[in-house]
């Protein structure tokens, strides 16, 4: 038993030296070693810490809530996904068009689209009556405008145009995208439009309504040219039957869209043509009660390609796109936002001579501001199709 009364013998120090020592020695010179590397890489333009910002490294940060969110560098690089809307989805979704419950379609084949600057302009031709035009051309309007502020690419008005089978306008309206009417009759549904005009033919039809025949700014065109309307009553008004189609009429792929061949009679009756082009006696003798007759010239001297006349006789309402339709010559058109484009007369094509060339018209010597198949023909016409800025 150990007598704590001995003296103590202590051991020397460094027969029981802390083990931490050699640790902190090793540390101190790896710190000395580092810190003379960084100098060196400042010396040389280089940022010593740039390992830091490895993709190895993560970092804590706290949300709005406080609860913590874990992040990567690659998290940093964010994923950018492009929206894209074209002119075959927006006619795709005017057949699927309801408004306040009711269905508004249309079908997709029924309409033209055109997109621009944020735009959408949609023209129609449509044989409804005055009263069920306004009040559905202004539902549809609504309804599309509002399909078009949730697509999410920035959308900012759509212009519904409806038409007669001529091509002339029956009425217009604008909405805003954002906000547009989701309810509400059509009087209600026009003074919230951005702006609206109603022909003067239709709004005659209409009698007593609780709305005036424009209000707003008129709606323009994609090139800003105002929409074209007639405000006052014509003696010849409104045309809603079919008119003669050609079956070269292609889209913007150049793909045919129409190979349709009728003639429009009498009191609205449709009249089919068989494969030769004739229709019954019935029907010849209500065409020729008001028959139109009118010549037309196809002039692609200027291109080297030669000239050729025709003597036509049109039913009454016809246009300068229907009298080249029934002057038997070849020729591809394409529907636009502004009505029937001429591309190629006679195999003679737009940009074969230069950038610029390309058909033209003009009626009784003055070149017309309207598409051919908005230009309605009165008896006696001359029309004059040509060639025209020819380079060499």
């Amino acid at each position: 038993m150990a007598d704590f009364n001995e003296p103590q013998v202590n051991e020397p120090a460094t027969a029981k030296a802390p083990i931490w020592r050699p640790i902190v020695g090793a540390v101190a010179a790896v710190a000395v070693a580092f810190c003379g590397w960084s100098a060196w890489q400042y010396t040389q333009g280089n940022d010593p810490l740039a390992f830091l910002g490895s993709s190895a490294f993560q970092t804590v940060a706290e949300t709005d809530d406080g609860a913590p969110q874990i992040t990567t560098a690659s998290d940093a690089a964010a994923t950018t996904t492009t929206i894209t809307v074209t002119a075959d989805d927006v006619c795709a979704a005017a057949a699927t068009l309801s408004f306040d419950g009711a269905d508004v379609s249309v079908a997709s084949d029924r309409v033209v689209a055109v997109i621009s600057d944020g735009g959408i302009w949609i023209e129609q031709a449509t044989t409804d009556g005055a009263a069920a035009m306004v009040e559905a051309t202004a539902r549809r309007a609504a309804a599309l405008a509002t399909w078009a502020n949730g697509q999410g690419v920035g959308f900012k008005q759509v212009t519904w145009i409806s038409e007669d089978a001529n091509g002339a306008v029956r009425m217009v309206v604008r909405f805003a995208c954002e906000g547009a009417p989701a309810s509400g009759d059509t009087a209600a549904l026009l003074s919230s439009a951005s702006g609206y005009a109603i022909s003067g033919n239709a709004f005659a039809e209409l009698g007593s309504v609780a709305f005036a025949q424009t209000g707003g700014e008129a709606p323009s065109l994609p090139d800003a040219a105002e929409v074209p309307v007639i405000a006052s009553k014509t003696a010849d008004g409104e045309v809603l039957t079919e008119t003669k189609a050609t079956n070269r009429v292609v889209d913007e792929n150049g793909d045919e869209v129409s190979s349709k061949s009728s003639v429009s009679g009498d009191e609205g009756n449709s009249l089919s043509a068989d494969d030769s082009g004739a229709v019954s006696a019935d029907a010849a003798s209500a065409q020729k009660t008001d028959a139109i007759t009118v010549t037309i010239t196809v002039d692609g001297s200027a291109a080297g390609a030669g000239s050729s006349s025709a003597t036509l006789t049109l039913e009454p309402g016809a246009t300068v796109y229907d009298a080249l339709a029934s002057a038997g010559v070849d020729y591809n058109a394409k529907s636009t936002g502004y009505g029937m484009y001429v591309s190629s007369i006679a195999g003679l094509a737009e940009k074969d001579h230069g950038s610029m060339s390309g058909w033209m018209y003009s009626v009784n010597g003055v070149t017309a501001g309207v598409a051919c198949s908005s230009y309605v023909l009165s008896d006696g016409d001359s029309i004059y199709w040509w060639y025209a800025n020819v380079e060499y």
